[in-house]
């Protein structure tokens, strides 16, 4: 009776952590499929939709895999708002698993794992860009399990983890280039170290290489044959980028994570002064570098959003050994506080309220606080909701509005193409449209691979928020039909012009902003 029990005691102590890991991925679900809907497609969501219904290697402006995520979600759940976002939650959850997973390899308990998976849980920043149709995501997931498998490979030396370390990296480039920035800035790090003794032998990393490159080769050769968009892209955005200053990211950095700051900040300054977990320094001089990096560079906090799972995962460990000294009614106070102020930013990164609703709580908050910050758009200007809220509305009146000046006829014709340089306006006139709108063309974004090389038509639709003298020279006759006001949305101040016979200069503009991008 004796053995019997003491063998049900440890195969109870040894399922515990995973039983704890599991719920918390659960309770992360859940948390966001309460309101799944929010107030409707996201800008980019809708991009993404439209590009995931045909299966591409790449793109030139994006990376391939949240398309891909599209289309799958398309044919297993069908094309709703609700589908698209199964797989984000599913993917969100299982981040704040690898985080128990982290949290367990590096030796945390009970108390660790419950720290860790909450900071993660609770971070405003996580739960604003948990549900959505976005890279951000999946960027999340990818850091993630990348720095698992570094961490689970310096434990065991088990092969498995750098076949595990391979296909996080190589899918991870396939959904943002930006983890090339944790794998090189880990690579300087392991070598600043001087962990060189570690090194797996070659004939152990030569198939695993081999993997990385086999699921990268598809689309290194889509960029081949394009000529490198990606190259010409980035050089693009760097001149026509918003700037973030530096005291501005740091604001993020330190309050965009709530009361989960302390968790990890608390992970940092562990990875990088325990002396019992030397052979993790390298992960705290990295996370160093990636943050350093993104300052410098003017980034914004989700670029990096996928360091923190790491850092909490330390945290976790950090802070439970700490608190063991003292009572569990400390214990219970620290990781609930974490609760409570996830509960009152909750509206703020999670659609529960109605758009009414969500402004007023908003005001009242800012009324308070004096902290005004989540209300500024990317432009410096500040609305009464969070812009990532306000870019999820009015598409389907937009839509409604365009295709009524469609249907009017001009002195010759109607149009038979709608332009516009917006991703997230073409995006919705082609989701929204029925098959009596026109061809929605754009050559800015991806969309230029379902536009005409030229602009030959002589009457067209042309959306955009330019005015003044120089609207009135890109055809012969200009003529302004309708104009957009709606508060705090993407497409407030949108004015829709019928071109008859769009002027030579206009046209060779267009044809310049295909090739922006691809060679032809």
């Amino acid at each position: 009776m004796v053995n019997m029990s003491s063998s049900q005691d440890l195969a109870r102590s040894i399922w515990r952590p995973h039983l704890l890991i599991i719920f918390f991925g659960i309770l992360k679900l859940l948390i966001h499929l309460i309101a799944l809907k929010g107030y409707g497609y996201h800008a980019d969501e809708i991009y993404y939709v439209e590009l995931g219904k045909e299966w591409q290697w790449g793109f030139p402006d994006i990376s391939p895999f949240v398309t891909w995520i599209a289309h799958v979600s398309n044919l297993l759940f069908g094309s709703s708002l609700t589908g698209y976002r199964i797989l984000p939650c599913l993917f969100s959850a299982a981040t704040v698993v690898i985080t128990g997973y982290m949290t367990y390899f590096l030796g945390g308990k009970r108390l660790a794992i419950t720290i860790a998976c909450s900071a993660i849980i609770c971070s405003p920043a996580f739960l604003a860009t948990s549900y959505l149709l976005q890279p951000a995501v999946f960027d999340e997931f990818f850091w993630a399990l990348l720095s698992f498998a570094l961490i689970a490979y310096h434990k065991s030396r088990k092969t498995s983890f750098l076949w595990l370390t391979a296909a996080a990296l190589a899918f991870g480039i396939l959904n943002k280039y930006s983890i090339l920035l944790l794998a090189f800035s880990a690579l300087i790090a392991w070598l600043i170290c001087g962990q060189r003794t570690h090194v797996p032998h070659w004939k152990k990393l030569l198939p695993p290489a081999l993997v990385f490159l086999l699921i990268l080769a598809p689309h290194i050769a889509w960029q081949i044959e394009q000529g490198f968009p990606i190259f010409k892209f980035t050089a693009e955005v760097a001149k026509t980028n918003f700037d973030v200053d530096l005291s501005d990211y740091l604001l993020q950095l330190f309050f965009f994570h709530g009361a989960s700051v302390a968790v990890w900040s608390a992970g940092l300054i562990f990875l990088i002064t325990n002396p019992k977990s030397k052979e993790y320094l390298f992960l705290g001089i990295a996370s160093l570098m990636v943050i350093a990096v993104l300052s410098v560079l003017k980034g914004k906090l989700y670029y990096g959003l996928g360091l923190f799972p790491l850092l909490f995962a330390n945290g976790g460990y950090c802070w439970e050994r700490m608190l063991n000294h003292f009572k569990t009614a400390y214990q219970v106070t620290f990781t609930g506080m974490l609760y409570v102020f996830a509960l009152l930013s909750l509206p703020v990164v999670i659609p529960i309220f109605s758009v009414n609703g969500n402004q007023f709580y908003l005001s009242e908050m800012v009324r308070l606080t004096g902290f005004s910050r989540p209300l500024r758009y990317e432009d410096g200007s500040y609305g009464k909701m969070p812009q990532f809220f306000a870019d999820m509305t009015d598409w389907e009146h937009l839509t409604t509005r365009v295709a009524a000046v469609s249907r009017q006829p001009g002195t010759f014709g109607k149009a038979s193409v709608i332009l516009t340089n917006d991703y997230a306006i073409a995006g919705a006139l082609k989701h929204y449209g029925n098959a009596a709108l026109p061809l929605v063309i754009s050559a800015r974004n991806s969309f230029l691979n379902q536009s005409p090389k030229n602009l030959d038509q002589h009457t067209i639709i042309y959306l955009t928020k330019s005015t003044g003298l120089d609207i009135l020279l890109i055809a012969d006759q200009v003529t302004l039909m309708d104009t957009i006001y709606s508060k705090n949305s993407h497409i407030n101040g949108i004015r829709i012009y019928r071109l008859s016979f769009p002027s030579k200069a206009f046209k060779q503009q267009y044809a310049r902003d295909r090739l922006m991008f691809v060679k032809s």
